[in-house]
């Protein structure tokens, strides 16, 4: 499927659910969504456009929200979904469902971003060291380094 055609799927499943769609080259698309319809947009982009292969989560604070990408790629695409969340209730419902191999990923955005995934099988810390701070998250634009002796930081 080329963009033309997944943008065409995209607008007819999700609708108003989409708060931007752009597409700057032939092959690249980001598309975004509020958090609470980022499982039903991966089910959309697995079901309806066959892309099954998630290359990885990242997580921005923007100070004002947090963004979750969801970056997916295939031969003939590279999208980018990109849900937005509130920085004072940061929940997303797991796409773990839709996309196993988001389980290690959602576990990093959790680990360095603090966002909670609902329903997600184990938010074990993942790449914090033991000993790492509960509540503190090293990617908010609000973390300050303070290095003490004997404390891991």
């Amino acid at each position: 499927m080329n963009a033309e055609e997944a943008k065409a799927t995209l607008e007819s499943d999700l609708g108003q659910k989409i708060r931007e769609l752009v597409t700057p080259a032939p092959r690249r698309m980001f598309v975004t969504v509020e958090g609470a319809d980022l499982v039903e947009a991966c089910r959309v982009i697995h079901d309806r456009l066959k892309i099954t292969h998630l290359s990885t989560i990242t997580g921005l604070d923007t100070g004002e929200r947090f963004e979750v990408l969801y970056h997916f790629a295939t031969h003939n695409l590279a999208l980018t979904l990109r849900a937005l969340v509130s920085r004072d209730n940061p929940i997303l419902h797991t796409a773990v469902d839709v996309f196993p191999s988001a389980v290690l990923y959602e576990r990093e955005v959790h680990d360095i971003l603090g966002v909670y995934y609902e329903g997600h099988p184990d938010l074990r810390p993942l790449v914090l060291p033991d000993g790492w701070p509960e509540g503190v998250y090293p990617l908010r634009k609000d973390w300050t380094y303070d290095r003490q002796q004997g404390v891991i930081a």
